[in-house]
């Protein structure tokens, strides 16, 4: 399958459990480029704080699920979508080489959902070392957390 746009967008996401995996506060990160322009990046809370679905896995998933979602609300389903991870999991499962585990099903199905409304994607498998920015993403959103749990408890 071809894109039809002649466009190539670029999402890069990563996600981390912070402090402990599982159990810490699960964050997400991505950095999207379209034609090789750098367009936005965002970062987000995954799961429930220091619950069973706080992990790296889960906010893995997250990050790729809100890099779709992103790129559909910018209108750019049409075009060439590869996302970048440097996450085994993340990229053995969707490509449906590893199984699923039961407690990654439903972030496994959100994501082949979102993954259905796009003309071509590609998920691809990077070194850790190529994905700062998301990692970078990732982070602040964790420290935008904590910044707001401590303020908080200063009232």
């Amino acid at each position: 399958m071809d894109a039809k746009s002649g466009h190539l967008v670029q999402a890069y996401v990563d996600g981390a459990c912070v402090t402990k995996n599982p159990g810490g506060i699960p964050v997400w990160g991505f950095l999207l480029l379209r034609d090789n322009t750098p367009i936005d990046t965002k970062g987000g809370l995954a799961a429930a704080e220091s619950s069973p679905q706080a992990t790296n896995n889960v906010a893995e998933y997250e990050a790729f699920i809100n890099a779709l979602k992103e790129i559909k609300h910018l209108g750019w389903h049409q075009d060439k979508i590869v996302v970048h991870t440097d996450s085994l999991i993340l990229h053995n499962q969707l490509k449906d080489e590893w199984k699923v585990n039961s407690e990654l099903l439903p972030w496994y199905k959100k994501a082949k959902a979102q993954m259905n409304g796009f003309q071509f994607i590609e998920v691809r498998k990077i070194p850790r070392n190529q994905n700062r920015v998301a990692h970078r993403a990732a982070k602040a959103a964790y420290y935008e957390i904590r910044l707001a749990q401590l303020q908080k408890k200063q009232r």
